[in-house]
């Protein structure tokens, strides 16, 4: 799906035991990406990604947060659209169909997707927290870099755009999973909230319930019925089992739930 129009770009860092899963997804469904992986990697993710896919090392990598790489990024693509997707998301098929319809019309700057946090079974399913809101989580992904003006702001978009009606929210069943509880354990997510703090006043703190699910007293959990991520779910399982749902933090867990 990397075109002169669209470039699907996927920024990583010290993703080395788990980015092959997420490059398995888009080679199961014939869809070419670039991952741009930080130079400061320390667990050897350039010369895995380098094995994946197309692999570029971020330019003029200076920035502490993503948001702030955006732009080296964007001009590295050299495409007419840019898709942007964190190394612990994956898109939905119908996300993808979405998208091949949206950038054949040049007269929006920008779209949104629902984000839906999830995580995985011991027994290989996606779940998701219905809790953590995925309109409260939609996500400023598909964008045109040559009608955006790039800020370094941690979690926001990494854009703005001139006019209210210059980004639309795409559907609800063109959406992004999250699969950061899934895939980084308590103490990297801990980390991750102590680094935004020190990026920014209370920038992690806000999030904290966000990020550290297990400080609370249980979660809600549904199971997610979409079946293309099936593979990548029960790879998670066999690999990653600590990071997996336990009993005690899926005392809701009912019934299934698909992106509609």
């Amino acid at each position: 799906m990397t075109t002169d129009a669209l470039t699907i770009a996927i920024p990583t860092r010290d993703s080395a035991k788990y980015i092959d899963l997420i490059a398995s997804f888009y080679r199961e469904h014939d869809i070419k990406v670039k991952m741009f992986v930080d130079p400061r990697s320390e667990d050897g993710t350039l010369q895995i990604a380098r094995l994946l896919t197309e692999t570029i090392a971020i330019p003029n990598c200076t920035a502490m947060v993503v948001e702030g790489m955006l732009q080296s990024i964007s001009e590295e693509c050299g495409s007419k659209w840019v898709l942007r997707i964190d190394d612990d998301e994956l898109p939905s098929l119908a996300m993808l169909q979405f998208i091949r319809d949206a950038i054949k019309d040049d007269t929006k700057s920008a779209y949104g997707f629902l984000r839906h946090q999830c995580i995985v079974s011991h027994r290989g399913e996606l779940l998701t927290a219905p809790g953590c809101s995925p309109e409260v989580h939609r996500q400023w992904r598909l964008y045109q870099p040559a009608k955006v003006k790039f800020v370094e702001k941690v979690h926001s978009p990494g854009i703005e755009w001139d006019g209210g009606d210059a980004a639309s929210p795409a559907p609800a069943a063109a959406c992004l999973i999250h699969l950061d509880w899934a895939l980084h354990s308590y103490n990297e997510r801990r980390q991750k909230v102590e680094r935004y703090d020190a990026y920014a006043q209370g920038a992690g703190t806000v999030w904290r319930d966000y990020y550290l699910y297990e400080e609370k007293a249980d979660v809600a959990l549904v199971e997610f019925g979409l079946p293309e991520f099936g593979s990548v779910a029960a790879t998670i399982a066999r690999r990653l089992p600590n990071l997996c749902a336990s009993a005690t933090h899926t005392p809701a867990l009912t019934h299934t739930m698909a992106a509609s």
